[in-house]
């Protein structure tokens, strides 16, 4: 039974962990097209070399999401005195040492609300100036989550 519930629990943890490292490397791959645009001189052509860069940095931003997901699933729902949470409280910094899902739910909506910032400012530039309402989306999310963590933070 105890092996049972470590598979169950583990196997959301590592998935979660593999998507972010898939994210992670898409994020690489949309970096160093940036920076070879940039290099090569297309700044201001439509290969847009910044765009790219500004899409990696919010596919980064996906990575980490699903890398604080698996974190703070393991240190909620793996025994304390494993090798494994030992070797994940070394690794991972104060701020994302979670005890209980509210912390774990801030720390996701904080990271939630960034990278929706940083998508709404990429579609943003490259709107290129004609705006619609189907761009007025993310801001309204951005808001409603915000709105949202005020409200859990003030009970």
């Amino acid at each position: 039974m105890k092996t049972l519930f470590k598979f169950i629990i583990g196997l959301p943890v590592i998935c979660s962990f593999l998507i972010s490292l898939i994210f992670m490397g898409g994020g690489v791959y949309k970096a160093v097209q940036g920076t070879v645009g940039i290099l090569k001189g297309q700044l201001g052509t439509e290969t847009t070399p910044g765009v790219k860069l500004f899409t990696a940095l919010d596919v980064f931003l996906l990575g980490f999401l699903f890398i604080i997901f698996s974190i703070g699933f393991a240190q909620l729902f793996f025994p304390k005195p494993s090798k494994f949470i030992t070797l994940i409280d070394v690794v991972t910094p104060q701020w994302l040492k979670v005890e209980n899902f509210t912390q774990l739910k801030l720390v996701l909506w904080d990271t939630s609300v960034t990278t929706l910032v940083v998508l709404f400012v990429g579609d943003a530039f490259k709107a290129y100036g004609t705006y619609t309402w189907d761009l007025t989306i993310i801001p309204i999310a951005i808001v409603l989550l915000s709105l949202g963590k005020f409200l859990i933070i003030k009970k």
